[in-house]
């Protein structure tokens, strides 16, 4: 099985707004954890409202989090959508 590369990670300033808001959580923070991090720990969930995406364990500050990343249409491949983060 491909492990998961997240060469871009697209994050709207409303999804940043949020995790900092709820979860003190910073958009930089996130993209540290997650974008070009070999051996990322990943799971797949088709979720029947919010359709496909790969939820993210990994660790900001020394905590467990779950990142929610969406697949999104990018020329270069290997993009996601930022859904949420949230400690574990």
């Amino acid at each position: 099985m491909r492990g998961l590369w997240v060469a871009r990670l697209h994050v709207s300033p409303r999804t940043a707004q949020k995790i900092m808001n709820l979860h003190w959580i910073s958009e930089f923070e996130v993209r540290e954890a997650v974008v070009c991090r070999a051996g990322l720990e990943y799971s797949w969930d088709d979720d029947p409202q919010r359709g496909l995406r790969v939820i993210v364990q990994t660790i900001i500050r020394g905590r467990k989090v779950l990142v929610v990343l969406y697949p999104c249409v990018d020329p270069m491949g290997d993009a996601y959508n930022l859904g949420s983060v949230y400690f574990d």
